[in-house]
């Protein structure tokens, strides 16, 4: 089954040529976020296909990852992080973003103990998992 994306290309490569144009292989246009926290998630869904492709999964594979990554909500879907070693990091960070949400800190405070978490050696002892 070919996906809708290269059909797409492929119709518009045929029309290409048969009006005696050039056939161009152009990768869709994606719309990149303006907010910062969309320009981080870009950044990182683009990370997480390159990690695909040197997997190598199929481009429908890598168009899924980036897709799931890009519509990844950190408020609600903590429990869609996997919890592998590679995510450990990301997912503790995030649960203390949420703890200092839930105990009212400003988002200033939250991105703060976000960032705090993040590039932590996670050698601390935190009070908010127990």
């Amino acid at each position: 089954m070919l996906s809708n994306i290269f059909v797409k290309c492929l119709t518009k490569n045929l029309t290409q040529l048969l009006k005696g144009g050039k056939v161009t292989m152009a990768h869709p246009k994606f719309e990149i976020p303006a907010d910062p926290h969309g320009k981080v998630r870009y950044a990182s869904a683009k990370r997480h296909a390159e990690a695909a492709k040197q997997a190598g999964k199929s481009s429908e594979e890598i168009h899924a990852i980036f897709k799931k990554v890009m519509s990844f909500n950190p408020a609600t879907d903590l429990d869609k992080i996997p919890k592998d070693e590679a995510h450990k990091k990301y997912r503790s960070a995030l649960l203390h973003a949420q703890k200092a949400k839930e105990a009212g800190k400003s988002t200033a405070e939250i991105h703060e103990i976000f960032g705090k978490v993040l590039k932590s050696t996670g050698s601390g002892h935190c009070k908010a998992e127990k």
